[in-house]
């Protein structure tokens, strides 16, 4: 390690680093890295997406990442701090937070990436003693009414209660990838899984593939609407989940009618 990398290092420790938002300075930066790992973080879903590809590419405010279905719109980041990893000076993480504070999007690389950190030391606007409020992720819930509050504390008590939980388990009976979108103002993406599920505690559903694990929280989830659909020229199910305030928070696909078929069993879909 050079003395260069060391003043680096003397500099950040305590430290974080307020960086410039700029698509490009990042594109730059991904392109310069051997390894990192991505973690997104929003009120109803996580997802963490390891070895990734380093081909980006941009698009006015956005950031794209073709080969891994992800989309980071520069336009909606109200802050981006760098700072080493809690207990882990080996390692770093590059956050960047939405302006309304409700996504977070984290990368961690190692320390060693020197060329990496020096093209971000050039992008420095300040340094904080502590993260700044805009920064902080907001992980407060959303009023619910009462029945809401009810049906939410149902499913954290027994998850087969939520309908989506029975979509998800015929989807994995049909045996066929489940493909999951995600479209909010910051980030959005794309992701294929095989159809095999984990169920944990307080209604979290986990999918996993190769690069990526994902978690749902369908304690959120109060409605669904399927309808048939073209997905990469497959006839298709489209499952469009939504919170207690009728706002979508992701869609589960599957290339195939019969889950379309089965969630018309129940004409009152949307009351579940």
């Amino acid at each position: 390690m050079n003395s260069s990398h060391h003043s680096l290092r003397d500099t950040l420790l305590g430290q974080y680093w307020e960086l410039k938002l700029n698509p490009q300075i990042y594109s730059d930066f991904f392109s310069e890295l051997n390894e990192f790992q991505i973690k997104i973080i929003g009120s109803e879903i996580a997802c963490m997406i390891n070895d990734v590809s380093h081909q980006s590419i941009v698009d006015e405010s956005f950031l794209c990442f073709p080969e891994i279905g992800l989309n980071i719109n520069f336009d909606e980041i109200g802050s981006c701090i760098l700072k080493f990893k809690q207990a882990d000076t080996s390692r770093l993480h590059l956050i960047f937070t939405s302006k309304k504070r409700d996504e977070q999007m984290q990368i961690e690389f190692a320390f060693n990436e020197e060329t990496s950190l020096e093209t971000l030391s050039k992008h420095l606007l300040k340094t904080q003693d502590c993260i700044p409020a805009p920064a902080q992720l907001n992980t407060k819930r959303r009023a619910v009414c009462p029945k809401c509050k009810d049906r939410r504390d149902e499913t954290r008590a027994n998850i087969s209660s939520n309908r989506l939980y029975h979509i998800i388990s015929f989807a994995c009976f049909l045996d066929q990838e489940i493909w999951i979108t995600y479209n909010n103002e910051m980030i959005s993406f794309t992701k294929s899984f095989p159809p095999n599920k984990e169920s944990s505690p307080d209604g979290i559903i986990s999918l996993a593939n190769s690069d990526c694990v994902i978690a749902l929280d369908i304690a959120e989830v109060f409605n669904t609407i399927s309808h048939e659909s073209c997905f990469e020229g497959e006839s298709s199910t489209v499952v469009n989940c939504y919170n207690s305030h009728g706002e979508k928070l992701f869609n589960l696909i599957q290339q195939n009618t019969e889950l379309y078929d089965m969630c018309s069993l129940d004409k009152n879909e949307g009351c579940h």
